[in-house]
């Protein structure tokens, strides 16, 4: 009788050591809850060239030893290198060192400055990817995993549009306040200029200069913002003798001529 009783009692022992084990994975048989690795924020946004920023990675728990997290960044950024310049300098290395007894550490990076026009608004994403040492597992939400920061873009881009099947040529012309002058360049028949950092408070010079041509002309000037659509900013027309080959700023002759500012991040032109 004892006999037959022993294999029940062992059974339960051995069903309870088994138990006690799996009951025990997740705080890696050292009785120290595992910990979840994740961002702070899930997104952030700052202008172009406003230089550092950082974002908080952190531990839910602190632990016992070091923990380094592997992550990784992409988006449609170019990263700035000694070898080529970009958008953002990364000055943090993966893996991340959240130190031993510590619960966070910071992501730290530049957004530089550029005079190249995006029309597609800029994104950096950082994603954290893996725990490469330590007690510590990234969070399943993609919202907790995955940091995203929004490039607020400095440059304008001007756009003067025509007939060019109408034997005639225009350029756009821009005086800056340093009495600086940017010549638009003709890409697929639309003439373009580049502005960067429109100051808020200064007015610009915009002078549309009809060079070549012997037939009245109707134009529009528009601008765009990158992550933008198209504005329209102005029409007006050349009458068919007012062409002109020497480009003058002061005369106005075979010119144009408005008053650029910005309102915000909306942009203005006020014939002369």
């Amino acid at each position: 009788m004892n006999k037959i009783m022993k294999y029940p009692i062992y059974t339960l022992l051995l069903g309870g050591i088994l138990f006690s084990c799996q009951e025990d994975v997740d705080t890696n048989n050292f009785g120290l809850p595992t910990s979840v690795a994740k961002f702070s924020v899930t997104e952030a946004s700052s202008r172009e060239g406003s230089g550092n920023q950082q974002v908080r990675v952190y531990l839910d728990k602190s632990q016992e030893g070091n923990t380094l997290i592997d992550f990784s960044v992409g988006g449609n950024i170019t990263l700035a290198s000694n070898l080529q310049s970009g958008d953002v300098r990364l000055l943090t290395e993966s893996p991340l060192l959240i130190p031993a007894g510590e619960t966070e550490a910071f992501i730290e990076f530049d957004l530089l400055e550029d005079t190249d026009f995006e029309s597609e608004a800029e994104i950096l994403s950082i994603s954290l990817t893996s725990i490469v040492e330590g007690n510590a597992r990234i969070s399943t939400v993609d919202a907790e995993r995955i940091y995203q920061h929004h490039i607020d873009e400095n440059e304008y881009e001007l756009r003067l549009k025509w007939d060019q099947n109408s034997s005639s040529n225009m350029d756009l012309v821009v005086e800056l306040p340093n009495n600086q002058v940017l010549l638009s360049e003709n890409t697929n028949e639309v003439e373009r200029v580049v502005m960067s950092n429109v100051d808020q408070n200064t007015p610009y010079l915009v002078s549309v200069w009809y060079s070549e041509g012997s037939v009245a002309v109707d134009y529009e000037i528009l601008y765009q913002k990158a992550g933008s659509e198209s504005e329209l900013l102005q029409t007006g027309q050349f009458a068919a003798n007012e062409a002109n080959e020497e480009f003058s700023l002061t005369s106005g002759n075979g010119t144009h001529q408005y008053k650029l500012t910005r309102l915000d991040t909306e942009l203005m032109l006020i014939p002369r």
